[in-house]
């Protein structure tokens, strides 16, 4: 019987339907309560708190007086709300508004590494890092990305643009022509989804980060290998 109505509840969740308080209160209750009926716990948690937000911010205490909040209830409630609290704080997007602060990421991100990774970051239009996708192959000198992968990726995330930056562990930032070549299968899938690619960033320890941005190339690559210029040359 429960798990008929789990399955419904997920189903909203998954649609993006809109949910009722009660009923993001039971989802959350579910990973707590894996066989209880948690909607009446629910219930009475927005019957003593006035949110949901309330009842996250909660004390371990206070949980617990609720009818039917257990321990292990109250203690997962807490947990969310820390969740929340970090998803909340001013530090937890990095926001990229300058090609110096697209450096400076860049080289945090890439510091001590000692294999090759390659990074997209995927943004908003105001610079805030939505998602990071690091992809290596555990070598020291090479990465590759499939790019059936990157298109998946942009569709799940749906980016406005995104920034991509690799490492070289052999001590140069000059770019190769395997990474040439990257970019340019960058920019057609970005063209492709309507997503705009800001640079292509390499990094080396010790040296200023190299930009396809700066260096020119990158307008370049974006003049031939966008997908109107592909149709052009294509007549």
């Amino acid at each position: 019987m429960h798990e008929g109505h789990r399955r419904r509840l997920y189903e909203k969740l998954k649609s993006g339907d809109n949910l009722y308080e009660h009923e993001v209160l039971e989802m959350l209750l579910f990973n707590a309560y894996p066989r209880v009926n948690t909607n009446p716990i629910a219930h009475e948690l927005l019957k003593r708190f006035p949110s949901i937000s309330a009842v996250l911010s909660a004390s371990y205490d206070e949980l617990v007086s609720v009818p039917g909040v257990g321990e292990r209830a109250a203690l997962y409630l807490m947990c969310a709300g820390r969740c929340l609290e970090k998803v909340n704080s001013s530090d937890c997007f990095s926001v990229v508004k300058s090609r110096g602060d697209a450096a400076e990421f860049v080289r945090l991100r890439f510091a001590g590494k000692t294999t090759e990774y390659l990074e997209l970051y995927f943004l908003d239009k105001n610079g805030k890092v939505l998602r990071i996708c690091s992809f290596t192959t555990g070598e020291s000198h090479r990465v590759t990305v499939p790019p059936e992968e990157v298109i998946r990726l942009i569709s799940v995330c749906r980016p406005y643009g995104i920034l991509a930056a690799h490492n070289h562990t052999h001590g140069v930032t000059r770019p190769s022509a395997v990474d040439d070549d990257f970019t340019k299968e960058l920019q057609i899938i970005c063209s492709m989804n309507n997503v705009r690619l800001y640079d292509h960033m390499i990094f080396a320890e010790g040296l200023p980060v190299y930009s396809y941005f700066d260096s020119g190339k990158m307008s370049e690559i974006e003049r031939g290998f966008s997908i109107n210029s592909i149709l052009r040359h294509g007549k």
